[in-house]
């Protein structure tokens, strides 16, 4: 506890010989949250600043929601054995935002990160994703005509604008009906989420600092 109180708002990270000075974004039971981490869930995850006025708070809502993969991580990485394909469910989306994984490749050596590091990052949102889809995704039903729908008015364009050829609708169907599910009960995950906070100790620095 007396690292976190000398270090209030700087992790000190020591890499190759270098120092590097992060700024701790959040603590969530004594693990932290750093900008830098926010940086990379930006470039990584298909995540949209559309409904944030401004930079900062995007951050801020990207930051939420590591708060968010953390904590869900810290109370279920116990119960599951995570396999590669697993992995797969939240990589995927990331090479598609980006292109290609080429682009992955080029993107981690910006960050001085290997594909192991890639990994330990995203394992937090792989549990996320795994505690979304056993604890509610399975109860929801979704039209067939909802996810043709949004195959032709959201994925294929989308492909089009990354100069990708898109897959078939049937092998993106089961994709799709994911995606469809955590909207439609965004608002009950969101509920849920809330009241597993009360059980852990949260510190938002980010948003103490732009109130």
């Amino acid at each position: 506890a007396m690292f976190f109180k000398i270090l209030i708002s700087l992790f000190i990270l020591f890499q190759a010989d270098t120092i590097l000075i992060d700024k701790i974004a959040a603590v969530v039971d004594e693990e932290i949250i750093t900008l830098t981490d926010i940086d990379k869930a930006i470039q990584f995850f298909p995540l949209s600043q559309a409904g944030s006025k401004t930079d900062e708070a995007f951050y801020i809502r990207v930051l939420e929601e590591l708060i968010n993969y953390k904590m869900v991580y810290l109370e279920y990485k116990d119960e599951f054995h995570l396999v590669e394909q697993d992995y797969e469910e939240v990589q995927a989306p990331v090479i598609r935002k980006l292109g290609s994984l080429d682009k992955l490749m080029k993107l981690l050596k910006k960050f001085d990160m290997d594909w192991a590091d890639f990994k330990d990052f995203i394992k937090e949102k792989v549990v996320y994703e795994k505690v979304l889809q056993e604890k509610f995704l399975g109860e929801i039903k979704i039209d067939f005509r909802e996810i043709e729908n949004f195959y032709n008015k959201k994925y294929v364009p989308q492909q089009q604008r990354l100069t990708l050829i898109p897959k078939t609708l049937i092998e993106m169907t089961l994709s799709i009906e994911k995606q469809l599910k955590k909207a439609h009960i965004k608002e009950q995950f969101s509920t849920w989420l809330k009241e597993m906070k009360s059980s852990f100790k949260i510190e938002n620095k980010l948003s103490q600092e732009s109130k």
